[in-house]
């Protein structure tokens, strides 16, 4: 039978109990994506960039061979992206085919990853071809004033505009660019880190 009175002393260890429920619910949905943004091995640091804090990124309009398509459209899902600003020059290739191979290299976990470029400037023709040579890999047209606006984003504090130049970028599956890798990255290197930050973040 329900105490219709409960005591004032009764009354607060309820609540407290109550608040514990919550923060643990709270912690159990929480936690995956917590430690995807807080686990840093130590590799990330001779490997490649961390944005700290993370940076969401916004919706972005593609226009693919399929038609278009919304950035947005690839959440919950990991995202692995080059950007081609004009020609997709050997250094650019090479990117691709790095981003291309660290995918593979996840074995069963590269169902989890998307690979994307998105581009300005490109012919329909050469990103057909890209498309084609390094399938699965998708390629993406977009206008160049969002093109341009859109990778603001992806800059990193104080570097060179070389380091800019043919990087890896890494997008959690909640939309939020996480970590970039300069065009000198290894392949294994980053295979090592990404594989980590799956097995961590268990998203995606």
């Amino acid at each position: 039978m329900t105490d219709q009175n409960p005591s004032p002393e009764n009354v607060k260890k309820t609540q407290f109990w109550n608040r514990v429920q919550m923060l643990m619910v709270f912690a159990v949905f929480v936690a995956p994506v917590a430690g995807a943004f807080l686990y840093k091995p130590t590799s990330f640091n001779n490997f490649g960039d961390l944005y700290v804090p993370v940076r969401p990124v916004s919706n972005l309009d593609m226009l693919g061979k399929n038609g278009a398509v919304e950035l947005d459209s690839f959440r919950r899902q990991w995202i692995f992206m080059v950007k081609v600003d004009g020609e997709c020059l050997k250094a650019c290739e090479d990117n691709i085919l790095k981003m291309r191979q660290v995918r593979f290299m996840q074995n069963n976990d590269m169902t989890r990853i998307r690979t994307i470029v998105i581009h300005s400037g490109l012919s329909e023709a050469v990103a057909l071809d890209l498309a084609a040579k390094y399938s699965p890999m998708e390629v993406y047209a977009v206008e160049k004033p969002q093109f341009d606006d859109w990778t603001q984003i992806l800059k990193l504090d104080d570097a060179p505009i070389e380091a800019e130049r043919d990087r890896l970028y890494v997008i959690d599956p909640a939309g939020n660019l996480m970590m970039s890798y300069p065009a000198s990255a290894e392949p294994k290197s980053i295979q090592k880190d990404i594989k980590r930050l799956l097995k961590t973040s268990q998203i995606g």
